[in-house]
Parts: C-alpha cells; sequence; structure tokens
C-alpha cells in the first residue's frame, strides 16, 4: 500500500512537469512569434499555431504540424489581411492538401 502511494505521487509530478514544459514551450512559441506582429488577425492564426504545436500535441498530425510552422515562420512581421490571407492559404495547399 506504501508503494502504490508512492507511484501514484512519483506519476502525478511527472505530469505535472509535462504539463509546466508543455507551457513553457507554448509560451518561447508566443514570444519567438508575436514579437513583430502587426495584424490581428495574423497574430489569432499565430496564437492558435503555438497552441496546437505545443499544448494539444496528442492529436496534431505532422501534415497540421508542418501548416502550423509555415504560418508561423512566414506570419511574423506581416502587414495586411491580404498578405495573411495569401499566406495561409499557400501553407493549406503546400502542406494540407494532397
Amino acid at each position: 500500500m506504501k508503494y502504490a502511494f508512492l507511484i501514484i505521487i512519483f506519476a502525478m509530478s511527472l505530469t505535472a512537469s509535462a504539463i509546466s514544459a508543455k507551457q513553457d514551450e507554448y509560451d518561447d512559441c508566443l514570444l519567438k512569434h508575436l514579437i513583430n506582429a502587426k495584424v490581428d488577425l495574423a497574430t489569432q492564426i499565430m496564437k492558435k499555431a503555438c497552441k496546437e504545436n505545443y499544448k494539444d500535441v496528442a492529436i496534431l498530425s505532422e501534415k497540421r504540424k508542418a501548416y502550423n510552422e509555415c504560418l508561423l515562420e512566414y506570419l511574423s512581421g506581416v502587414e495586411s489581411r491580404e498578405a495573411v490571407a495569401e499566406i495561409q492559404g499557400v501553407c493549406d495547399r503546400k502542406h494540407l492538401q494532397y
């Protein structure tokens, strides 16, 4: 019984560490990509991409991860909604369509 309790405590601490690491990666993604954000739409898209790539990893396909990375790479610093839409379309064609 004593060992079972210790195992449960150990498992809980590992889970807490994993959640904390995911939060750190998500926060780092936001800091890296939002520093030059100029358009609110681009900011929303980049926040979603960071969340999917660093918090919702278990349900993420490789194609979706690559799509998000494309968005993160090219949306930072964009200054027009039209450019945001074009970049989103190109990333979609390159990484999500068959």
